[in-house]
């Protein structure tokens, strides 16, 4: 079976050829170190057996963020961590994604406007919860940051995992939505959309493409959400990850 530092070594040249002004510092160190993972000529750690004796020498693991073999352990202790916290309602996955002609300002300015994704997104789903004549009150949200698509692209986008309810601060009353419906898409779009430009104008972005007029939202119901969960995540070490 070819392992992934296997991989690395043999197409990262014919990566480099072809991609290699696209490649940031930080892929290259990713790669550096997926490179050397559990290789032979990486640093060795030695495991003994108490009761017999036995000896044996194993390669070190490169640790990466980006290493699936590394993060098995974390990505399911993420998990169950994350599903503890469920509530015993129905969830919704709402995603909110940004036009491909804005990908080349977050590509530009990744720390400022990944941030900027999360917060204007949680803000309003934060403001439809309170408007909503059944709710009124604070909602709650598992947000995850991706970066590609399935393909690999970039394409960044939020994913929230939404419980179908919220609660009243003042009386501390939960109250729940029925059916498979929680709130309009092209109405949390619009409002998403009216966010992030005065959240862009505040730290002073600026986008030179035209803009399409309509944004894209969706949301729809995911059950209890622990296969929404599995989907989502789990995220790498320092990918950003929030709960409300």
């Amino acid at each position: 079976m070819i392992t992934l530092s296997q991989l690395v070594e043999r197409y990262q040249p014919e990566l480099e050829r072809l991609h290699g002004q696209q490649l940031l510092p930080s892929h290259r160190q990713a790669l550096r170190a997926m490179r050397r993972c559990r290789r032979q000529a990486s640093e060795q750690m030695l495991l003994e057996c108490k009761p017999c004796g036995t000896t044996m020498k194993i390669p070190h693991s490169c640790g990466h963020r980006s290493c699936p073999h590394c993060q098995h352990h974390d990505s399911q202790q993420w998990i169950e961590r994350q599903s503890a916290k469920l509530l015993p309602v129905l969830y919704f996955l709402v995603t909110f994604t940004i036009p491909a002609e804005m990908r080349l300002l977050f590509w530009a300015h990744q720390k400022i406007a990944y941030d900027l994704l999360l917060k204007t997104a949680w803000q309003t789903l934060d403001s439809f919860a309170r408007r909503d004549p059944k709710l009124k009150g604070k909602i709650g949200a598992h947000a995850v940051l991706h970066t590609n698509n399935r393909k690999l692209d970039y394409h960044p986008h939020v994913h929230m995992l939404v419980p179908a309810g919220a609660i009243n601060k003042e009386t501390s009353v939960w109250t729940s939505k029925k059916g498979d419906y929680l709130f309009n898409e092209m109405n949390l779009a619009k409002v998403f959309r009216g966010k992030w430009f005065d959240a862009m104008k505040r730290v002073g972005l600026s986008v030179q493409e035209t803009l399409p007029e309509e944004w894209v939202v969706n949301c729809k119901a995911v059950g209890g959400g622990e296969k929404a969960l599995i989907y989502l995540g789990p995220p790498e070490k320092g990918k950003p990850y929030l709960s409300w």
